[in-house]
């Protein structure tokens, strides 16, 4: 998504020179850092592309082509496969829905074979007026800036770190608008280091987690998730 506009307000960055930081793009089949860029599954390991090196970052499916499925004025569905450099068979569909204003979008992941996955959101804000979040808890980074299962209290600083259990879902006044972003994802990064916008990344498990916490997913069984962007008074 390279330009969302409510009320005649533009919400996102719409132009950087790396294709990481503007828009609003799906993370598939992995979401955030996986060290080293290695996956290891049922004794096996996988080389992925180190997009930050020396990490792989948010997934495979942002340089695949898309293909439209069903295009209405205020719907599209595409859907890709996962690529080249991922190691398994499977596909993913976007489906965002503008419905009264607010805009739905839903990534499902089918699996050709059992692999474990993730699906996730990076939307990358421009710089709000106000921002509010409240989360239970922040995972704690190693000395490498991999995310762990090690919960700890929420700081007052910057933060490029992934969070836990949203008390509220967090919300930005860009403008004269003001949103909400809401999912049922279990975990949120949040990236706001960057002068240049601030980043609310909803996600299905943590940084690395294809490896710390798999979620396998299984043929015929797949992977569905779901964020919001809602305005709100």
């Amino acid at each position: 998504v390279s330009s969302l506009i409510m009320d005649g307000t533009e919400l996102l960055v719409t132009a950087a020179e790396d294709s990481l930081g503007w828009g609003l793009y799906p993370m598939v089949p992995f979401a955030g850092r996986v060290r080293d860029g290695v996956l290891m599954f049922r004794g096996l390991q996988y080389e992925l592309p180190l997009r930050l090196p020396p990490n792989a970052l948010h997934g495979t499916v942002l340089d695949v082509e898309w293909t439209v499925v069903e295009q209405l004025p205020a719907k599209i569905t595409m859907t890709c496969d996962l690529g080249s450099d991922w190691p398994f068979a499977g596909t993913v569909t976007h489906v965002i829905d503008v419905v009264d204003g607010d805009v739905l979008f839903t990534l499902t992941l089918d699996a050709a074979e059992p692999q474990p996955a993730q699906v996730g959101w990076h939307p990358w804000f421009l710089p709000p007026r106000h921002s509010h979040h409240n989360f239970t808890a922040m995972l704690q980074q190693d000395v490498s800036g991999i995310t762990t299962n090690q919960r700890v209290p929420v700081p007052h600083r910057k933060y490029d770190d992934c969070f836990v259990k949203p008390i509220t879902m967090p919300w930005l006044t860009i403008g004269e608008v003001k949103v909400e972003i809401s999912s049922d994802c279990s975990h949120w990064v949040i990236y706001n280091a960057n002068p240049a916008g601030i980043c609310f990344e909803p996600q299905s498990g943590p940084p690395n987690g294809i490896n710390t916490e798999p979620y396998v997913v299984m043929p015929g069984k797949p992977l569905v998730r779901h964020m919001a962007i809602t305005r709100i008074s």
